[in-house]
């Protein structure tokens, strides 16, 4: 589906559902404005991501920042001052709105540093001796990976607004943070270990029927809908939507809280179990034989945190590979602390 019938294909005209939404002086959706959804028809450009942080570099001087030989990459910066122009304006957006969030208590009010994410790719190999090869790296996020999270985030409120205006039934995600005093926030290191200890704040997200804040992003109401080739959820609030700007009947008209006998929150909560069941054990499963493969190669680690209920036990972060996982260390660490682990050793706690 991704290449396919639900690709935006760039350079071809392609099906899409677009949000318009405008910002008040504080990066807030104005409320004077309602967001504009409606399916239309776009015809996209492609660039990478490496492709819009070069753009964005005011040192970046390059002709052309394409890494890529292919046309519909290159054809994309036919003209290049025209395209930064709009990435600068995607970037003010998203600075508007991450300075919103942070305003509404978001996790980045506590820690502003965002963690890597840990990039796993597993693919047979008639090179390697078990036949297959593991790559793992982290992730870091710059300009444009903020653009992309900040807009998403946005279209997502805005959604969630829509449902809430016209009494379209939508599964809305909500959290609670736990209060965090800032002796603690004082006393943690900034950096990684401040970023742990907002995230360690934060209670599960639940999936309701009606419209409840969302803390640990600083928004008043949510919905997931962005993602809609990668969660049939958010492919199922599309459905939701198109029926009702056409006027039909709703496809999902349930309002009742119990998941049960609401197919949409069903859907929702489902779906992001199932992908957590799936995903996790897969990564620890690959992260565990990565650091196999290296043997006694070093590797450096973080403590995050300390477990707070049995002794000895912390939070690891390694940079390099984006990783956080639990370890029993034979005595006390400070938090903030770094070390140099090998790696073969380390693969036992994972």
């Amino acid at each position: 589906l991704a290449s396919g019938p639900l690709s935006l294909s760039p350079g071809e005209v392609t099906c899409a559902l677009s949000v318009g939404l405008m910002l008040d002086d504080a990066g807030g959706i104005d409320e004077s404005t309602p967001p504009v959804i409606t399916p239309s028809l776009v015809k996209t450009t492609r660039l990478t991501y490496d492709q819009v942080d070069m753009l964005l570099d005011p040192f970046a001087m390059v002709d052309n920042p394409s890494s890529s030989d292919s046309g519909s990459e290159n054809d994309a910066l036919e003209n290049v001052e025209a395209t930064i122009q709009s990435l600068r304006q995607l970037e003010w957006a998203s600075a508007q709105r991450l300075q919103w969030r942070k305003d509404g208590g978001s996790l980045e009010s506590i820690g502003p540093y965002e963690l890597p994410d840990m990039s796993v790719k597993a693919r047979p190999s008639a090179y390697a001796l078990d036949g297959w090869e593991v790559e793992i790296v982290a992730v870091e996020r710059y300009a444009a990976s903020r653009i992309v999270t900040e807009l998403m985030l946005a279209a997502n409120e805005a959604v969630a607004m829509y449902g809430d205006t016209h009494g379209v039934p939508m599964p809305f995600r909500c959290q609670e943070v736990q209060g965090v005093s800032d002796a603690e926030i004082d006393a943690t290191p900034e950096g990684p270990c401040r970023s742990w200890l907002a995230i360690r704040s934060t209670t599960r997200s639940q999936i309701t029927s009606s419209p409840q804040p969302h803390g640990g992003l600083g928004l008043d109401l949510y919905v997931q809908a962005t993602s809609p080739v990668r969660r049939y959820a958010d492919l199922a609030v599309h459905h939701q939507i198109k029926a009702h700007l056409r006027g039909d009947a709703l496809p999902f008209p349930g309002n009742d809280s119990d998941a049960s006998s609401n197919t949409l929150l069903r859907l929702a909560q489902n779906g992001g179990t199932l992908s957590r069941q799936l995903e996790r054990p897969a990564n620890d499963y690959w992260l565990k034989e990565f650091l196999r493969r290296r043997g006694t190669q070093p590797i450096q680690a973080l403590v995050l945190s300390s477990d707070g209920w049995k002794e000895n036990v912390y939070k690891m972060f390694l940079p390099e590979l984006g990783a956080i996982f639990t370890y029993r260390s034979n005595k006390s660490l400070a938090i903030g602390e770094q070390m140099d682990m090998q790696s073969l050793p380390l693969a036992d706690f994972i």
